[in-house]
């Protein structure tokens, strides 16, 4: 699983992605990809296994769409990744946000 793949298999499932920030005037619902972190596992001074992590967020308006949740977990399960979720609600930018936590193993992120 690439970062690429990733964002077509989302896409395909009809999520508007973007990478890094959504462009201003984007409607809700839409998810954000960022925080691309590496932090490789090593022991001993020496990198047993590289990985990347970064967060998928899908912004919505004002309430959460359960549905919408469970719909983009059913994308995620299909996929060989590992994640975690966690919610916010920004009231004063009147937006509900769940982030969800991925980890590429291995370093196959890219192409």
């Amino acid at each position: 699983m690439t970062i690429e793949t990733l964002i077509k298999t989302l896409t395909d499932a009809k999520f508007d992605v973007h990478s890094g920030v959504a462009p201003d005037g984007t409607a809700c619902p839409y998810l954000v990809l960022d925080d691309i972190e590496q932090p490789n596992f090593a022991a001993d001074n020496r990198t047993y296994t590289e990985t990347t992590s970064l967060r998928l967020v899908l912004v919505e308006s004002e309430v959460h769409n359960y549905g919408l949740i469970q719909d983009l977990k059913d994308v995620l399960n299909g996929i060989p990744l590992p994640y975690s979720v966690e919610s916010n609600d920004d009231a004063s930018e009147h937006v509900c946000e769940t982030y969800f936590y991925l980890r590429f193993l291995g370093g196959n992120t890219n192409g």
